[in-house]
């Protein structure tokens, strides 16, 4: 079943085909998940879905990874996903695009052949600077890696499968896995879990560790957590929901809130900015009944509230992304790691040539968007402008919310307990649909998740039907409350 639905759908990076290294005891020894391929692991290849790492294997293991093999999980592989992060479609993979597993795909697109990939085969400490190395200290392990077919054809009525975690999402909604680890920007664990039907759970951020992390932008990523099962969601968060001293933006353990108790009254804030206007007809009908039936149950309260810089969030968000990410991407240049062209001249330096040829067009549209932005003219019209937008949206979410927040412990006596709200406008647009459509429009898709990611904020996306889903969000370090009041919902079978 996986090799065929791997085939179809496109789903992995890299499938081990020995079992990864892990605890054979353990509260997790029973499951096994998918891992996205920007979260690097020592016995396996982590690649971004990019060719620039396509042959990249870390000397290191991430905080992650380490923790789920120590609690006996079992690593099936690495997914696919937007290059680098970047894309809410799972369409921009150097690895060819993950499909959603909801909708049939009657042809193979991949091949998957056998690939070796040199690891190290000796246990690595943290400082490895001055760590003896030999000829025997390295070992081979193979994995299965897809080849995408030249001549493949998606269904027509194939819809995208949502980014930029769609292989984690879709490892988890065709059953491939129990749960499956993504990382979160601004949609990116929210949206693919829309799209597939499946709960996907976005942290406060500094709550689980971004050590092994590869960066899109750092001040935004977040590792999260996406299953079938609401209670499995909640098992592995409290499992990764550790400080960690090499994350300098991990929450120190005595500033994290632990409490899940919700109060027999539950205040649920609706934004007014988040209006029935820009949605698609299902979607607007499966909300409206939600609702309804939330109104008519006697233990929640509903309330409209406005944030104002809603609106705004949506440039402020692709203004800071995507200059973290011309920063951080600036490491590749095929001198220390990674691939590197083979041909150039004086004109094209070589690692002009090999960015060029390394990147996808995706990738290398928000470099330069991001430079722009840095550049004299553009920091201040526009990257300090979009900081000041993400400010101000945080004080507004800050008043609005009775919970203490997690760092500063501002409260409203009289505010809300969650926000509820869709995760996407729409159903998934078709595959045929979405390659026509331009940069900026594509953008539009998220637009009811980035606000929650520039605040920093726990939310999660609950299935409301057949690719259709809604958000719960709470205050910054509630996650706990929210994680609850989604098995509450999930139990009571509101959907």
């Amino acid at each position: 079943m996986l090799r065929k639905l791997s085939l179809k759908y496109n789903i992995f990076t890299s499938i081990a085909l020995t079992n990864l290294e892990s605890n054979s005891v353990g509260s997790l020894a029973a499951t096994s998940y998918a891992l996205k391929d920007n979260i690097v692991t020592r016995d396996a290849p982590t690649t971004c879905s990019s060719k620039i790492l396509a042959n990249y294997v870390s000397p290191f293991e991430s905080t992650v990874s380490r923790l789920l093999a120590e609690e006996g999980s079992q690593l099936v592989g690495k997914t696919n996903m937007d290059e680098f992060g970047m894309g809410n479609s799972s369409l921009n993979s150097h690895f060819g695009p993950t499909l959603n597993p909801l909708y049939e795909q009657k042809s193979d697109i991949v091949d998957l052949k056998e690939k070796e990939f040199w690891i190290r085969g000796e246990k690595i400490t943290q400082d490895i600077t001055f760590q003896k190395q030999d000829a025997g200290s390295y070992l081979h392990r193979k994995y299965l890696v897809p080849e995408v077919k030249l001549d493949y054809k998606i269904d027509p009525e194939m819809r995208i499968v949502g980014g930029s975690s769609g292989g984690s999402a879709a490892a988890v909604a065709a059953d491939l896995v129990d749960y499956a680890i993504g990382t979160d920007t601004g949609g990116s664990v929210r949206l693919p879990s829309c799209y597939t039907s499946i709960f996907g759970f976005k942290p406060s951020y500094g709550r689980i560790s971004r050590w092994g992390l590869i960066p899109y932008a750092q001040s935004l990523d977040t590792v999260g957590i996406m299953s079938k099962n609401i209670k499995l969601v909640r098992k592995v968060f409290s499992i990764l929901d550790k400080h960690d001293t090499s994350d300098p933006t991990s929450i120190s353990e005595e500033k994290r809130i632990y409490d899940d108790k919700v109060d027999s009254i539950i205040k649920i804030g609706i934004p007014a900015e988040m209006s029935f206007d820009g949605l698609e007809n299902d979607v607007k009908e499966k909300w409206s009944k939600l609702l309804k039936r939330l109104q008519k149950l006697p233990n929640f309260e509903l309330f409209l509230i406005s944030l104002p810089s809603l609106s705004k969030s949506l440039p402020a968000y692709y203004t800071l992304v995507t200059s973290e990410a011309s920063s951080n991407l600036a490491r590749y240049d095929g001198i220390r790691y990674g691939y590197r062209t083979g041909e150039y001249t004086s004109l094209e330096p070589e690692f002009a040539k090999t960015r060029s040829e390394g990147f996808g067009a995706e990738v290398k549209r928000r470099i330069i968007l991001g430079s722009y932005s840095l550049s004299s003219y553009g920091y201040n019209s526009h990257f300090m402008n979009a900081t000041n937008v993400r400010s101000k949206l945080i004080q507004e979410f800050n008043s609005i919310f009775k919970g203490p927040h997690m760092l500063n412990k501002h409260r409203n006596p009289n505010g809300i307990d969650f926000i509820l709200c869709p995760t996407a406008t729409s159903l998934p647009p078709l595959v045929s649909q979405y390659q026509k459509i331009t940069p900026v429009e594509s953008y539009m898709n998220d637009i009811l998740t980035v606000p929650f990611s520039l605040a920093g904020l726990p939310v999660i996306n609950i299935p409301l039907g057949r690719s259709i889903g809604f958000q719960l969000a709470g205050q910054l370090g509630h996650d706990y409350k929210v994680l609850k009041l989604a098995q509450m919902m999930d139990e009571l079978d509101i959907r």
